[in-house]
């Protein structure tokens, strides 16, 4: 991660959207803490359709986004 990134990781975390959803301040916790972070592109290995058709679908449905 950059400076830029932990910056951006730690502005997050200050943020009342953030704070209402425990399992979004403990993934951000953890990518500023190992200064490692996750990228939707890791999942294309998996193939887009299965980006399209099933990962983004059920975030949006569960309102499961960062």
């Amino acid at each position: 991660m950059t400076e830029q990134d932990i910056k951006t990781g730690k502005d997050l975390l200050e943020e009342d959207f953030v704070k209402k959803n425990p399992g979004w301040v403990e993934e951000l916790n953890l990518m500023v803490k190992s200064k490692q972070k996750a990228e939707i592109q890791a999942l294309s290995s998996f193939g887009f359709q299965y980006l399209t058709e099933m990962y983004l679908p059920l975030k949006l449905q569960q309102k499961d986004w960062l």
